[in-house]
């Protein structure tokens, strides 16, 4: 497990796993923004403030909020995390290829090839991730249904509630079994399809296999492989700050604070502020916010690549290191899916052609 551990961590750095996690990062915001859009157009609020993407995304999490509305609140979210989960389920696949591939052939997949692979099997990570989340929710909505019954009047409601008692324990431990099974190891479920070129049932078998074998040893190694996570990604959060820090002195001190601070109005107010004729702000200054948000929002994404590349190939290591454990399988052991075969004729194949002999 140890020499997985460091593998995954040195893994990490390569630079197209970097971009792979960099282009789902940068296809989740206009994926989060149809969410927001599907959901104020069936609130009835239209593209109002749509101008400010941000600001739009969070409305309707507001609004919920502020006025109660919980089935709101939830239905929001679990929008927002189904168009989430497609988009990852084809990045996140192609990622966990790229990390599969390195960990245990030692060599670096093509992107191309991630892809191809991802194409093939985004079903089936997206299958895992909904059926898991599907397995833990339904006993859960039906232990509730079963215990609304007690809301019948008379002795009928109150002998319902009592055998309704019963099933809601029952179905709890079913709950809290699926749900620790999601919990500890739906983590599983990508690295399984990209190891074992298979899909969604054996991403599932493999989940509750490796959890059911031994929760504590799954446990203490997650906790290693996040270790590792969060090494590699503080040391990458610093790194961003202090480019942050270094480069804000060195404008502050060659711009002049009046300048900086004219950059800092309009980068405090995401626009024009309201005393923008007082300040006597010019279009360059406002050319120049937009360079200052373009260089921190592109220090946050390459953080952000770097965090999701880490995690992808903990997670990978993770599943090889339980994988030799619990199956006796070798880390290196990578299934490839089937080549179909590049015969253009009988010859090609092997076979003698044997001529047509003609009679007169």
């Amino acid at each position: 497990m140890r020499e997985i551990w460091h593998a995954a961590g040195r893994a990490a750095g390569d630079a197209a796993k970097r971009r792979v996690a960099l282009v789902g990062v940068l296809m989740s915001a206009p994926m989060l923004l149809v969410g927001a859009v599907l959901s104020q157009l069936s609130s009835g609020h239209g593209f109002a403030g749509i101008e400010r993407p941000l600001a739009y995304m969070l409305a309707p999490l507001r609004r919920a909020y502020e006025g109660d509305a919980d089935v709101a609140l939830l239905g929001y979210l679990t929008l927002q995390g189904v168009l989430l989960a497609i988009v990852w389920s084809f990045y996140g696949g192609a990622l966990h290829r790229l990390a599969a591939v390195d960990l245990t052939q030692g060599r670096r997949e093509e992107t191309d090839g991630a892809y191809a692979f991802a194409a093939r099997h985004w079903r089936g990570v997206l299958g895992a991730k909904i059926a898991l989340l599907v397995g833990a929710v339904l006993p859960l909505a039906l232990a509730i249904a079963l215990a609304s019954l007690g809301r019948i009047d008379g002795w009928f409601g109150g002998a319902l509630l009592a055998v309704a008692i019963v099933a809601a324990t029952v179905l709890a431990v079913v709950a809290v079994f699926l749900l620790l099974a999601w919990v500890v190891g739906g983590l599983l479920t990508t690295p399984t399809i990209a190891c074992e070129d298979s899909g969604a049932f054996d991403a599932l078998a493999r989940s509750f296999g490796y959890a059911g074998s031994g929760l504590p040893r799954l446990t203490l190694w997650r906790l290693a492989f996040l270790g590792g996570v969060l090494i590699g990604t503080t040391w990458r959060a610093l790194r961003a700050l202090l480019v942050l820090a270094v480069a804000y002195a060195c404008v502050r001190l060659g711009a002049g604070e009046e300048v900086f601070d004219r950059i800092g109005r309009i980068l405090a107010a995401s626009g024009r502020p309201p005393d923008a004729e007082r300040l006597g702000l010019a279009w360059t200054d406002y050319l120049a916010a937009g360079a200052a948000a373009a260089c921190g929002f592109a220090l946050l994404l390459t953080w952000a690549a770097d965090l999701i590349s880490r995690v992808a190939c903990a997670r990978t290591g993770l599943y090889l290191a339980l994988r030799a454990a619990v199956d006796r399988v070798p880390a290196r052991h990578l299934a490839e899916p089937p080549v179909a075969p590049a015969f253009a004729d009988a010859e090609a194949a092997g076979f003698e052609e044997v001529a047509r002999v003609q009679t007169s």
